[in-house]
């Protein structure tokens, strides 16, 4: 999975600025399992650390089960929108096993799904790299994304 993520680093950063920043994700002590005070705070800090990386003026899209399903073709439409609207950047999110903290959820300006299906994060990075790469090869009407 490493390497798909490298790939569509390397294939995007020819069309934008793309960084990737993994963050530790925060611990959860071992029979907390999906619920409790603890599980709360554990995403709690972990949305916190997300959110130092996000600055005013940026967009914010995280992935979500409960988001929007957007076709590639649409995702390449709210990619130029951000061009044409001057946003500075846009941090893309993939939360940890435990998913994304409610709080941060309602900073997002957009929740976007793969579906209702379930998928291991790391595979999720290289989804959403491909989905990234895939609108920009469609603003930049590359022969990439096929209809």
């Amino acid at each position: 999975m490493a390497e798909g993520v490298a790939f569509y680093l390397k294939r995007l950063k020819t069309m934008a600025e793309a960084r990737e920043i993994i963050l530790k994700g925060a611990s959860v002590p071992p029979g907390a399992g999906a619920a409790g005070e603890a599980l709360a705070k554990a995403k709690a800090k972990e949305a916190a650390a997300i959110a130092e990386h996000c600055r005013p003026g940026e967009y914010l899209i995280i992935l979500d089960v409960l988001g929007r399903t957007i076709s590639s073709p649409d995702l390449a439409k709210q990619f130029e929108k951000f061009q044409n609207d001057g946003v500075k950047a846009v941090n893309l999110v993939v939360g940890g096993p435990w998913g994304v903290d409610e709080n941060l959820l309602k900073k997002a300006d957009l929740r976007l799904s793969f579906g209702p299906m379930t998928f291991p994060h790391e595979l999720a990075r290289v989804m959403l790299l491909e989905q990234v790469y895939r609108a920009y090869a469609i603003m930049n009407n590359l022969p990439y994304h096929k209809e």
